[in-house]
C-alpha cells in the first residue's frame, strides 16, 4: 500500500513538474501531435500543434491506475487501464484486465490510437490485442497502445 502510495505522489509531482514547465522526471510526459489545420493530407493555411499526454511509465505488473494531477491549477484523474481486447467496436473496447474484471472503455475521434508503436486507425483494434488506455476525469479514451499478438 504504501508503496502505491509513493508511486502516485511520484508520478503527480512529475506531472506537475511537466505542467509547470519544469524538468519532468525520464522520459517524456507529453509529446506534439499534428492537429487538425495542421496541413497534413489537407491545405490549410496555419498548423495547430496539439498536447498530449504520453504513457507514464508505472513499474511492476498492474492493471489499473487512477493518478491525480492538476494542470493549469484544475485537478483532473488520470486513468489507466491495461488487459487483452475481448470486444472492439467503432466506439469502445473492452478489456480482460489480469485481476479477471472488465473494463469497458469509450472511444471518440479524438482518441490517438497506436499499434505496435506505429499510428493506427480506430477500427484497427481487434481482438487477443494487448492494450494499454490513458481517460482523463472518466472520458473517452485519449490514447490507445496495443500490440497484436500477430503481424498486420
Amino acid at each position: 500500500m504504501r508503496r502505491t502510495a509513493l508511486l502516485v505522489v511520484v508520478l503527480a509531482l512529475a506531472l506537475s513538474a511537466a505542467n509547470a514547465g519544469a524538468t519532468p522526471l525520464p522520459g517524456r510526459l507529453s509529446t506534439e501531435i499534428p492537429g487538425p489545420g495542421s496541413g497534413l493530407g489537407v491545405s490549410t493555411p496555419r498548423a495547430k500543434v496539439v498536447k498530449s499526454p504520453v504513457f507514464p511509465q508505472l513499474p511492476g505488473a498492474w492493471s489499473h491506475a487512477e493518478i491525480n494531477i492538476k494542470v493549469a491549477g484544475v485537478p483532473h484523474t488520470l486513468i489507466l487501464d491495461r488487459g487483452r481486447i475481448v470486444d472492439a467496436g467503432v466506439d469502445h473496447i473492452t478489456l480482460l484486465e489480469t485481476d479477471g474484471s472488465l473494463v469497458t472503455v469509450p472511444l471518440s475521434d479524438q482518441t490517438i490510437v497506436s499499434i505496435n508503436g506505429a499510428p493506427a486507425l480506430r477500427f484497427r483494434l481487434a481482438r487477443k490485442m494487448k492494450a494499454e488506455t490513458m481517460r482523463i476525469d472518466g472520458g473517452p479514451a485519449v490514447r490507445v497502445a496495443a500490440k497484436s499478438p500477430r503481424r498486420l
